[in-house]
């Protein structure tokens, strides 16, 4: 059976014996494989296209759904090569070289004689030598997903009318270590120490580089200790006036200052009750207030303004800092003793450099989150995923965060591609000053080396000849024509 398979399509598809051999079991048909004429036909009524270059970048398969798509016939593809049939202006831009040459899978979009807009994947076939034997490339038209897209407007609307619902039922059943993302080891000791630490009262300094979820962390500590049921009370010292700091902490009665409210107001210690009170930023708190804040930890009793007697708290203490107290303590910028009462116990939660790992599932988390907030469906390409592994993110994950926000609120395709990315994700090189007026060369040859510059970037970062057009605002016939001009440079 395999040899009468094999010796039809051998125009088709170069089987291998080894690599094609049966698994010997034992069946009750002996020969359940389907025959050539069932597997053309198979093929043939597939309703995405199955493309097939071999090495030498000539096709040697292609199924009936060209038909649909360039309004020829297979036979009329078949034994030209990619070049041949670019020309003639069947499709464009080839994808097929791309991957021969980084025998990579990769995913475009390609625009074809009839007008119809598809989505190529192309997947490299490497020989037992790591060569590519072929490439087998999968077109699906796109342009026909916009009826699907009405269909599912409905479905849409229901979404959106259930989002509000949603986002209540998240946060009565909230999930601390749920919401936080640790598939690295550093996030994931991290987390363990959390674990273990949040079974008790003990005050906790939570401290980390800015954005890197000191908050989440604390709100974590508290879903997971006794108090979870009770309120969690969050505070950024950093954004109250200094004024107004005492009061807002311990509140004042009724009268107790000129424009105090009538009613007088509770203050942060005692809303938070019987659960978690958060202090974020804790080394901007006033220097003349530390002492009473001192006093409270260690009496867990305080006065608020206007008041003559003592009310009792029972709250537990976290407090946060991006700073490093130990230096400013050094300095004379924070109270030592504060300091000591409040480092009871230290979690230090990683940078995003410190933690790569953690990037893809961070990207692919917030992703869902904005989908389901702005009733998307959009996903990141491979492309744009390994652009964005290997950004830094000096602003941590909420940098993250905000960025995938941006992409899925602007991005105009469902496809998050490179084209998509603010250009603070790219990597910067220094510019070669060879074309520098200081040097013995005429305009023309400087701005050659300028355009030759940028045109090898946008490609590096985009790929195809119709996303560096629309990256550097020219025509895709002449982003081609550079592309070619500047590769064998």
């Amino acid at each position: 059976m395999l040899s009468e398979l094999k010796k039809p399509l051998a125009r088709s598809f170069p089987l291998s014996p080894q690599r094609y051999q049966r698994p010997k079991t034992k069946m009750l048909n002996p020969d359940p494989y389907p025959d050539r004429e069932t597997l053309l036909r198979i093929l043939d009524h597939m309703y995405d296209e199955l493309y097939v270059i071999n090495s030498q970048g000539t096709c040697i398969y292609v199924n009936k759904a060209c038909e649909r798509h360039y309004g020829i016939s297979p036979l009329e593809i078949i034994g030209q090569k990619v070049w041949e049939s670019t020309q003639k202006g069947y499709w464009f831009p080839p994808i097929g070289p791309i991957v021969l040459r980084n025998k990579k899978t990769a995913t475009y979009e390609q625009r074809t004689n009839t007008g119809k807009l598809m989505l190529v994947t192309a997947t490299p076939v490497l020989n037992e030598k790591g060569k590519v034997e072929m490439v087998v490339e999968n077109l699906r038209e796109i342009s026909r997903l916009d009826q699907v897209k009405n269909d599912l407007a409905h479905t849409r609307k229901l979404l959106a009318r259930y989002k509000k619902e949603v986002k209540q039922l998240r946060s009565k059943h909230f999930s601390g270590q749920g919401q936080i993302v640790a598939k690295s080891k550093a996030m994931e000791n991290t987390l363990e120490l959390a674990n273990r630490v949040a079974q008790v009262d003990s005050t906790v300094l939570i401290t980390g580089k800015t954005g890197t979820g000191k908050g989440l962390l604390a709100r974590h500590l508290h879903e997971s200790s006794p108090r979870q049921k009770s309120p969690f009370i969050t505070v950024n010292c950093a954004a109250i006036p200094e004024q107004l700091f005492e009061s807002e902490l311990f509140g004042y009665q009724s009268g107790a200052f000129t424009g105090a409210s009538t009613k007088g107001k509770a203050g942060l210690f005692s809303l938070a009750g019987k659960g978690t009170l958060f202090l974020d930023e804790i080394a901007e708190i006033p220097s003349q207030l530390q002492a009473k804040l001192l006093h409270v930890l260690q009496e867990k009793r305080f006065i608020s303004i206007g008041s003559n007697s003592y009310e009792q708290i029972d709250c537990r203490i976290l407090v946060g800092t991006n700073q490093n107290l130990r230096a400013l303590v050094d300095q004379g910028l924070f109270r030592e003793d504060l300091f000591y009462r409040l480092n009871t116990i230290e979690i230090e939660i990683p940078t995003l450099a410190q933690r790569p790992e953690d990037i893809i599932p961070l990207l692919q988390h917030f992703l869902n989150k904005y989908n389901l907030k702005f009733a998307k469906d959009h996903f990141f390409t491979a492309e744009a995923l390994d652009i964005l592994s290997h950004h830094t993110w000096p602003g941590n994950v909420r940098e993250l965060e905000h960025l995938v926000e941006r992409v899925v609120v602007t991005s105009p395709q469902q496809a998050i591609g490179p084209e998509s990315l603010p250009a603070v994700v790219f990597p910067t090189e220094n510019l070669n000053p060879d074309w520098a007026p200081n040097q013995a060369q005429n305009l023309d040859q400087a701005l050659e080396k300028v355009e030759k510059l940028l045109v090898q970037k946008a490609q590096q970062a985009h790929g195809s000849s119709y996303k560096v057009a629309k990256a550097l605002g020219i025509s895709q016939s002449r982003a081609y024509r550079l592309m070619q001009k500047h590769s064998s440079d």
